[in-house]
C-alpha cells in the first residue's frame, strides 16, 4: 500500500512538473524588474522615478529599433565585396547612431536629475544586465 502510494505521488509530481508551461521571456515583467532595480540602486525618489522612466522607455523603444536594423544587417549574407562593404558601412552608421542617441539622452537626464544620480543609474542598469546574463536574477 504504501509502495503504490509512494509511486502515484510521484507520477504526480512528474505529471505536474512537466505540464508547467515553459519559462516564457515578458517584457513587461522585464521592464519593471529593471525599472525596480535602478529605482532601488540608484535610490530614487518617487518624483525622481515618475520624471526619468517615462523619458528612459522612449530612449529603450528607439535603441530597440536602431538594434533590429543592425541585427538585420548582421544576419546578411552578402553575395560579393560591394554589398559586403554596403553592409559593413550600414552597420558601422547604425551603431554610431545608437551612440548619438545614448549621448542625447544622457544629457537630457542630466538636465533632470543631477548628475551623481545619472551615473549611479548606469551603474545600476549594468550591473542589472550582468546579473542577469550570470543568472543571478
Amino acid at each position: 500500500m504504501k509502495k503504490s502510494l509512494l509511486t502515484f505521488l510521484f507520477v504526480l509530481a512528474t505529471i505536474n512538473v512537466v505540464a508547467q508551461p515553459p519559462h516564457k521571456f515578458s517584457p513587461e515583467k522585464f521592464q519593471t524588474e529593471l525599472e525596480n532595480f535602478i529605482t532601488s540602486e540608484a535610490s530614487l525618489s518617487k518624483i525622481e522615478s515618475a520624471a526619468f522612466f517615462p523619458v528612459y522607455r522612449e530612449l529603450r523603444k528607439k535603441q530597440r529599433t536602431i538594434f533590429e536594423q543592425i541585427i538585420k544587417h548582421k544576419k546578411a549574407n552578402p553575395a560579393d565585396n560591394e554589398a559586403a562593404t554596403e553592409a559593413i558601412k550600414q552597420q558601422d552608421k547604425l551603431e554610431l547612431e545608437m551612440k548619438q542617441l545614448l549621448k542625447t539622452y544622457h544629457e537630457k537626464f542630466i538636465k533632470m536629475l543631477p548628475a551623481t544620480t545619472v551615473f549611479k543609474i548606469l551603474k545600476a542598469e549594468d550591473k542589472f544586465h550582468r546579473q542577469l546574463i550570470k543568472g543571478k536574477k
